[in-house]
């Protein structure tokens, strides 16, 4: 920090401020003798602070055979250290985010900041650093000199929405405008709410991904951090290969994680955004499963073909699946989902067959269909019946692999073609579905509803023939309605061996 920056940065006005429960909280993250006494008298004078410790004690990211009960059972799990560095998350979200912003994306900046906090931890467990939950609080303060400029220089952010995606380019607006990024004016911000050091250099130097080793402790929090931003941005932009590429080769260099390490730094984050995202009443990703999936195809392929264009390396890829095909040329949409129709999906299904039996090789079918559009339209109306149509395309799109194919069958039913899918592939992307469509939230008139999908499949291979295409989507067929007798949102196979289920009617 300059004394021209500090002096600059003074001369402004209207920063935010920590509320009087972080203030408390940063005051026993300085005091010599600490103790959980101390502790769990700030956080029991707020309840819903209270709760959400318990909930995150109790969550899958630190599972214990015994549930905590109470508050000082809970700081005995997570540790004094971790205590403070989460309540302290909670708290700053939950004051700040309530501020009117004045030309920030509000709902992009948190949904990046939370992730961003996951990342620099699971990077964290990843590279054996410390001090795990302090690497998430600095991952999800490191932008919080956007905040600041926001409410300091107020015209600072407006007309510049699209650059709220790309995050060189607004650290680059910000230099251009006012002399300085975000991540400065946040290790300023950080040092003025006397915040640890750890967390002061972390955000200062989080635009610095210096892509030497280093085996200083306090180099290493720096870097998990400094990295996190732009793991956070794979789940934002997952679209973008080229930037997944060249962060996964930064990892590399800096933390010696190779791609499947790598991928499993991803799979982390995946796994405890659920609870995140509830923990901090926010919405994240609609299908982090789905987006790693894509990013392991995107490294596996790159690695096998070094450094050539992913774009060539795509579309060798595709002649080995159904995306080549002359059927391509002129598919034949259905006009309400956006899908493709039936007729499209029978004359893929035919040549994906042939090819498959000629060659020996797995070809899946499943069939999904939604558990309750009546409840939908009990709700909202029968003219959502189109537009929950196209959300569940636009779903099943964002779960299945790249060359695999959907359509709309009958009715709400789909039909997805998974080339070269065994069983075990089709049941992972079939959970993917099942999941994907459990935690979606979808805004029909001003309510927030889920679209459930019940799926069932059946697949072609060495050890079961199919005689025809139509025999495989009747066995899918099967197979989801001895899904459905279990209950909602549920993934059933078909088993050669076991009967059709039969319908009881009450």
């Amino acid at each position: 920090m300059t004394p021209e920056l500090d002096r600059q940065l003074r001369s402004l006005a209207n920063f935010p401020s920590p509320p009087g429960v972080a203030t408390r909280l940063i005051e026993l993250a300085r005091d010599a003798d600490l103790d959980i006494g101390k502790v769990a008298s700030v956080i029991s004078v707020d309840p819903a602070l209270t709760t959400k410790i318990l909930r995150i004690a109790n969550s899958p990211m630190y599972a214990q055979r015994r549930r905590s009960e109470t508050l000082r059972q809970a700081l005995v799990v997570l540790g004094l250290n971790a205590t403070l560095a989460l309540s302290l998350s909670f708290s700053l979200v939950k004051s700040l985010r309530g501020t009117k912003p004045n030309g920030i994306n509000h709902p992009l900046f948190w949904r990046r900041s939370l992730l961003a906090g996951l990342a620099a931890r699971s990077l964290g467990e990843a590279t054996g650093a410390p001090f795990l939950e302090e690497l998430f609080l600095a991952g999800l303060v490191q932008d919080m000199g956007i905040l600041a400029l926001d409410r300091a220089l107020p015209t600072l952010y407006q007309g510049v929405g699209a650059l709220q995606g790309a995050h060189r380019d607004l650290a680059g607006h910000e230099r251009k405008q006012f002399g300085h990024d975000h991540a400065e004016v946040g290790g300023w911000l950080m040092q003025r709410w006397n915040m640890p050091r750890r967390l002061v250099d972390a955000v200062g130097l989080s635009h610095r991904q210096d892509v030497r080793r280093s085996l200083d402790a306090e180099d290493g929090f720096n870097r998990c951090v400094a990295l996190a931003g732009p793991i956070a941005d794979i789940f934002i932009s997952p679209g973008d290969e080229r930037a997944c590429l060249e962060i996964a080769q930064q990892v590399e260099r800096v933390f010696d994680l190779d791609r499947e390490r790598f991928a499993a730094v991803l799979e982390r984050v995946s796994s405890v955004m659920p609870d995140t995202a509830a923990v901090f009443e926010t919405d994240l990703v609609a299908d982090p499963v789905g987006i790693v999936e894509r990013v392991r195809d995107v490294l596996a392929l790159r690695e096998a073909q070094g450094l050539r264009d992913i774009g060539e390396l795509r579309q060798e890829y595709a002649t080995r699946t159904l995306r080549v095909s002359a059927l391509d040329e002129q598919p034949t949409m259905d006009p309400v989902s956006g899908a493709h129709d039936r007729a499209c999906i029978d004359r893929l299904l035919a040549e994906a067959y042939a090819r498959a039996s000629a060659g020996g090789g797995a070809l899946s079918v499943a069939v999904c269909e939604l558990d309750d559009l009546q409840q939908v339209r009990n709700r909202v109306g029968p003219q959502a019946d189109g537009r929950v149509l196209q959300l569940t395309a636009q779903l099943l799109g964002g779960a299945v692999r790249q060359g695999d194919r959907i359509g709309r069958y009958e009715g709400d039913e789909f039909v997805i073609i998974l080339a070269d899918a065994d069983e075990t592939a089709t049941r992972e992307i079939g959970q993917r579905i099942v999941v994907a469509s459990q935690t979606t939230r979808h805004a029909f008139s001003g309510q927030s509803l889920s679209i459930t999908l019940s799926v069932g499949f059946a697949t072609h291979h060495r050890g079961h023939r199919f005689s025809a295409p139509a025999d495989l989507i009747q066995a899918a067929r099967q197979a989801l309605r001895a899904a459905k007798l279990k209950g909602p949102h549920r993934l059933s196979g078909y088993e050669p061996d076991r009967p059709a289920p039969r319908i009881r009617f009450l």
